[in-house]
């Protein structure tokens, strides 16, 4: 993924342009869900149990 990195004021004025990042995605990334409650893969299960 390249992302554009730049710094913004509130009215959306730009103050410093840091460039271009390339990202490299994990092999294995987690699905994205917009359910509630969060799913039970390892990462959520792991905080909910730090919860408790």
């Amino acid at each position: 993924m390249t992302l554009h990195v730049y710094r913004v004021t509130r009215d959306g004025a730009v103050t410093q342009d840091f460039g271009t990042l390339n990202v490299e995605g994990k092999e294995n990334a987690l699905p994205i869900r917009d359910a509630y409650p969060p799913c039970e893969c390892p990462r959520h299960r792991a905080a909910k149990a730090a919860a408790r």
